[in-house]
């Protein structure tokens, strides 16, 4: 659990963070772009979580590519989810059981104000 986000549950918040890679979702027939951010922190510096998958928004569309390591501020949502296997399998339930986890939605106010090394290429999926 990243507890270090429970107490912000339902605030809009400011974060810092390193880019890491691109990834992809599918869903009920759906597919999307995901972005993996590594060591999430707020305007204090405080460390919230070591990494976090959001959704690819047209606020990180607008930057461009980004490459690993690149250094990111952006606005987003806390918000709770039950985290786990929530089928009937009893042996699945077991292995991974429900629990409350933190995410951050809606990113919004992307700015890259780092850059990575130079001659890094784009992080690919």
């Amino acid at each position: 659990m990243r507890v270090n986000l429970q107490g912000l549950a339902g605030r809009r918040v400011v974060l810092t963070a390193v880019f890491w890679k691109y990834g992809i979702y599918r869903s009920r027939g759906c597919t999307g772009r995901t972005i993996l951010l590594r060591n999430v922190r707020d305007l204090s510096g405080r460390l919230l979580t070591d990494h976090t998958w959001i959704n690819y928004t047209a606020g990180f569309d607008a930057i461009g590519e980004f490459c690993r390591g690149d250094l990111v501020r952006f606005t987003a949502r806390v918000d709770e989810y039950i985290k786990g296997y929530l089928g009937e399998n009893i042996d699945d339930r077991l292995a991974r059981p429900p629990a409350v986890d933190y995410r951050l939605k809606y990113p919004r106010m992307v700015e890259r104000i780092g850059s990575a090394s130079p001659g890094m290429r784009p992080a690919q999926g």
